[in-house]
């Protein structure tokens, strides 16, 4: 079953009627009795939501169904996630440099020290200008 943009919209009402609600997906989940990975996806947008379960969401956050159905049809498409674009313009880099990108970002996440991560970056982003001018 493939999900779609409108899919992915009552996810996101679902997500954030349910922050406003001030429910972790672990408590909301539990109140619907499914585990809260279920309701990691519908919110993700990645499994559609049945509806008898959007009702009982509906009745657990205390908001009309229709709530997650108010869809501006002039709305611009939903964009990718971040981490998504990243993967796919890095993946489109020839020769080493995709390689060298991943082997950095893994090896930066791997420095615990806050300080220097933000001197790693301010570095990284003053060679990008200097080579930007030669």
């Amino acid at each position: 079953m493939r999900c779609n943009d409108l899919d992915a919209r009552i996810g996101e009402r679902i997500r954030s009627q349910r922050k406003r609600n001030g429910l972790s997906q672990k408590e909301l989940a539990s109140q619907l009795d499914i585990v809260f990975q279920q309701l990691q996806k519908h919110e993700n947008g990645t499994s559609r939501v049945p509806a008898s379960r959007l009702y009982e969401i509906a009745r657990a956050l205390n908001t009309p169904i229709s709530h997650f159905f108010e869809v501006n049809e002039h709305a611009p498409p939903r964009r990718e996630a971040p981490l998504f674009e990243l993967s796919k313009m890095v993946g489109a880099q020839k020769g080493n440099l995709g390689k060298q990108v991943l082997e950095l970002v893994t090896a930066f996440m791997k420095i615990k020290d806050e300080e220097a991560r933000v001197d790693i970056v301010s570095l990284v982003a003053k060679l990008s200008k200097s080579n930007a001018r030669r």
